[in-house]
């Protein structure tokens, strides 16, 4: 039986340093050191001094730009009143970035550029600043809704309320009370039964003045009042006109 011999070898890495040190007259000298690395070292060092992957890109981000909420005040319209007269939208813009990654993390970032490409669009809201108050001859008010109405006016005679003296709901009003100056006839579906009412002439006629809604009538449907007067040719002569019906607090 022969014997064999094998080859091997022992990879060794060989590290020279050196060091410069100057003499009395300024003269350089360097003294050499060697140090011998054997494979498991030299790869511990290795992983050591290993240089971290620096990479940089750019990257595109489109998002929305927020459109601004604006009010303009209108003293024509009273306090309560808002109303949005333009419709807003948002924008849209492109940020150009530049990133740097280490090791496939993003650790820096930087803006480069960046471009509006749809406009933001403003909303507009309109308020009321002007206040709820009427200043007649009589007295001032506050009120919480003005109303525009078709004013009648009716009484206690038989034409006007298809009653005699001799009924026994004769001058009685939907509400149960009697009916006097000041008594108006509305649908309650749009003034409710016992609201308290100003009415003003829109012809600079004198106002009705100040009124409560207590009764009914057939005739009395949606944006109608009927006014009620003493005597029949008051009522007559009223006949028929454009009013403010004025809801107080």
């Amino acid at each position: 039986m022969k014997n064999r011999i094998y080859p091997f070898f022992i990879f060794t890495v060989l590290v020279m340093s050196f060091i410069v040190t100057y003499g009395k007259n300024g003269d350089k000298v360097r003294n050499y050191v060697f140090a011998e690395i054997f494979p498991e070292e030299s790869e511990e060092i290795m992983e050591e001094i290993k240089t971290p992957l620096k990479v940089e890109q750019y990257s595109i981000e489109n998002s929305i730009v927020e459109h601004d909420i604006k009010t303009i005040y209108n003293n024509n319209q009273y306090i309560g009143y808002e109303e949005v007269v333009q419709e807003g939208s948002d924008g849209m813009k492109r940020s150009v970035y530049k990133d740097y990654y280490v090791d496939g993390e993003l650790v820096e970032r930087f803006l480069e550029k960046e471009t509006i490409y749809i406009d933001p669009v403003d909303e507009i809201i309109e308020v009321g600043t002007k206040e709820k108050t009427v200043a007649t001859s009589r007295s001032g008010f506050r009120f919480t809704k003005e109303l525009d109405m078709v004013a009648t006016a009716y009484d206690l005679s038989y034409e006007s309320c298809g009653k005699y003296p001799d009924d026994p709901y004769y001058g009685i009003t939907a509400s149960g009370t009697k009916a006097q100056p000041g008594t108006v006839a509305v649908d309650p579906n749009v003034i409710p039964l016992g609201t308290k009412l100003y009415i003003a002439s829109t012809d600079g006629s004198p106002d009705y003045g100040f009124a409560t809604a207590l009764d009914t009538g057939s005739a009395i449907k949606g944006y109608r009042i009927d006014l009620f007067m003493e005597n029949n040719s008051d009522a007559i002569n009223f006949g028929v006109r454009q009013v403010k019906v004025y809801i107080l607090d």
